[in-house]
């Protein structure tokens, strides 16, 4: 898969790049909230203030559309782990937590069904599975230097033990803490969010 970058940049001048950002953020917004099968080309462009033919010029092939899309959340989440970790305040377990928040507001902010959705899709297509591996093991290593960086005294073995731990902590938030929250129903979102923070404090402290 092309970085993100070089797709908004196979448009030629700046309206272009404009009409190429509308698509992918209406891509994001339309996935996030009614799933994969939800991003069609028409739902798109009438979200993205376009016409379909400005969507198929960029993207002829659904597949194409949805390479854009993967890199697209991927690079945004990153952005705001890459901002937090290079923030001015320098203390780790302040970063560590701040992005771990980050992470379950991205769990909020999607439907379970598209989660769950584009799961599927990865076990079922290698290059998208490959994708995701790589980024695991990308937020799984900012994890790791922030434990080293909180406990220097720890070796790699255990920084590296209690950044899996940690990344498993808070991708079951996709389970636990997502629209349905099958063992708390009725207790608000923000609340559970809250407890999983307490979790994944205690396992650094």
């Amino acid at each position: 898969m092309p970085k993100i970058t070089s797709i908004v940049e196979r448009a030629r001048t700046p309206k272009g790049r404009k009409a190429l950002q509308a698509i992918l953020d209406a891509t994001y917004e339309l996935v996030s909230t009614d799933g994969l099968n939800a991003a069609s080309q028409k739902a798109i462009a009438k979200r993205a203030g376009l016409t379909q033919s400005a969507v198929r010029h960029y993207f002829p092939r659904k597949s194409e559309l949805l390479d854009a899309f993967f890199l697209y959340s991927a690079e945004r989440l990153d952005n705001q782990f890459r901002e937090e970790l290079t923030a001015v305040d320098n203390d780790p377990r302040a970063h560590l937590l701040s992005i771990a928040s980050l992470h379950y507001d991205r769990i909020l902010a999607v439907e379970d069904a598209s989660y769950f959705e584009t799961l599927a899709l990865w076990a079922r297509t290698p290059r998208y599975r490959k994708f995701r591996n790589k980024w695991y093991q990308r937020v799984s290593g900012y994890y790791a230097e922030l434990v080293q960086a909180i406990h220097p005294e720890w070796d790699e073995e255990r920084c590296a033990a209690t950044a899996f731990q940690l990344f498993t902590l808070v991708l079951g938030g996709w389970l636990s803490m997502g629209s349905s929250r099958p063992l708390h129903p009725r207790r608000g979102r923000k609340a559970l969010k809250a407890i999983l923070l307490e979790g994944v404090n205690r396992l650094i402290a």
